[in-house]
């Protein structure tokens, strides 16, 4: 009985048998892989379709509430749909950094290059608006930017994907999906608080700053001026010491050049600068608390690293310690209206920077004290 169906198998050998069973196995586990992989891959494009749908979507919205601010706060003469959407892909080709003596000197080029380019659009298009209108305009025209290049982004990842049939670069995608979404979201909810000008997460260094100024200007009269561009200066007292506080210029939505300011500061007071303490939002891991407070030292500042440079460089020279205390929030807490929790984070980094003061300076000493972020909503 068992002869005949090992020939018909290719063989009486046992041995021979075996290995032709193992191949037909092989061969179909690799026919029902393939298909499982196939249809993997198609519910992979699904969901990818989804977010590109969404994402499109509040690009689209995106668009339409920076033309509608336009419109009610700068009262152009002329339609201004064509100007913004020929901007909303306006990129910024970083400089070469295969030769990196002087990238980040070219990179502030650029960045200032690009900023005076949105100064202008926003001029041209909003020619009634105040300058922290303009500032807020503008601060919404970056989100509406930013969705749309995660737009594109995606909807390119998903085309070469679909035509590739490449199932790593698919599987890539679907996996980034939702930090993609985290960050469109917050970008999203931006939106809401640029149009009204509402005080964001990301401004709480500069929270601080106010609540210092407030705080340590009550009995004095305190002189405040323009530093650096778009970043002021107040000069006050604490405890017998002179606190130089800097932040960005509210309540428009600016970011400035802190590091600019500070820099300057530190050259004109020919080495009186006993301390530099900069105050900026950080992001948190998962877990942690919104608004919780941590002491570090460095220069506190985000971005392209253009104004980080300058203070490491000017702090290093003059050999002046630098300490950072930072304010704890989520990518989308640094973007949407700001929390209790972080405003009262705020309060109690301004304790902290106080505490700072009276331990590590003497009596008539000066010191710098930074708060970062974007200023909006922030007077």
């Amino acid at each position: 009985m068992i002869l005949p169906s090992l020939q018909v198998l290719g063989s009486s050998d046992p041995l021979i048998l075996i290995m032709n069973i193992l191949i037909f196995v092989f061969f179909i586990f690799m026919i029902f892989s393939g298909l499982i992989l196939k249809v993997q891959s198609m519910q992979y494009l699904a969901q990818i379709r989804e977010v590109i749908t969404q994402l499109e979507k509040w690009s689209d919205e995106g668009k339409s509430v920076t033309i509608k601010m336009i419109r009610e706060l700068g009262k152009p003469q002329r339609d201004p749909t064509s100007l913004v959407e020929d901007y909303m892909e306006f990129v910024l080709i970083e400089p070469v950094e295969r030769d990196p003596s002087g990238v980040l000197k070219r990179l502030e080029h650029l960045l200032d290059v690009r900023k005076s380019r949105f100064d202008d659009v926003v001029a041209q298009l909003a020619p009634a608006a105040d300058r922290d209108q303009r500032a807020n305009i503008e601060m919404t025209f970056e989100a509406a930017l930013a969705l749309r290049q995660m737009f594109l982004v995606i909807r390119h990842l998903y085309f070469m994907g679909k035509e590739t049939n490449n199932y790593a670069m698919i599987v890539s995608v679907q996996v980034a999906l939702s930090f993609i979404m985290k960050y469109a979201k917050a970008y999203y909810s931006a939106l809401k608080a640029f149009t009204e000008g509402q005080p964001i997460g990301d401004g709480t260094g500069a929270l601080v700053a106010s609540i210092l100024i407030n705080e340590f200007s009550k009995n004095i009269n305190a002189e405040t001026s323009e530093i650096a561009e778009d970043v002021s200066l107040t000069a006050t007292v604490f405890e017998d010491r002179n606190v130089l506080i800097v932040r960005a210029i509210g309540p428009g939505g600016r970011v400035g050049k802190p590091g600019e300011a500070i820099v300057n500061l530190i050259k004109e007071s020919n080495g009186s600068i006993a301390r530099v303490i900069m105050i900026d939002a950080g992001l948190k891991f998962e877990g942690e608390k919104s608004g919780k407070i941590v002491e570090g030292v460095g220069a506190a500042i985000g971005g392209p690293e253009v104004e980080k440079f300058k203070i490491e460089q000017e702090v290093t020279s003059q050999r002046v310690p630098v300490d950072a205390v930072i304010i704890k929030i989520s990518i989308e807490e640094a973007l949407t209206p700001m929390l209790k929790e972080i405003s009262d984070g705020a309060h109690k980094a301004a304790k902290r920077v106080k505490n700072i003061i009276l331990e590590r300076t003497k009596s008539g000493d000066t010191v710098i004290v930074a708060g970062i972020g974007n200023c909006i909503g922030i007077g």
